[in-house]
């Protein structure tokens, strides 16, 4: 009689365990940002990138970068909170980087390219 007691919260325990690992497993969202390299020109306040791939400029993007995670050149990772400082201010200065671009589904914020971690080189 006592097994039976024992048993039936367990069960109960397994069933959930199992219910919330499943959710976890089917809301689960992953993505693989394409990493690009080149040149960054920064606006005045950092928090946004000029990038080109090449020393052609008319060949440029346009992102986002405030509140991606970024490294400056001391490899150190800093969190996005302080923006990636390693690119600075200077509108006029190009800053060598690495970038992990992912493309997102529109939403109520909009869609498209997303830069998810810059890296400052040399």
């Amino acid at each position: 009689m006592g097994l039976r007691r024992f048993f039936a919260p367990v069960a109960v325990g397994v069933v959930v365990a199992v219910a919330f690992l499943g959710w976890g497993f089917v809301t689960r969202h992953s993505a693989v940002p394409d990493v690009v390299e080149g040149w960054a020109r920064p606006n005045g306040n950092g928090t946004a990138i000029a990038f080109y791939e090449s020393d052609d400029h008319r060949d440029s993007n346009s992102y986002i970068v405030a509140g991606a995670s970024w490294a400056g050149r001391d490899g150190l990772w800093h969190d996005g909170a302080d923006g990636p400082t390693c690119v600075g201010t200077d509108t006029s200065a190009r800053v060598h980087v690495r970038l992990g671009v992912v493309d997102v589904e529109p939403d109520v914020e909009g869609g498209g390219p997303r830069v998810v971690w810059l890296r400052c080189l040399d």
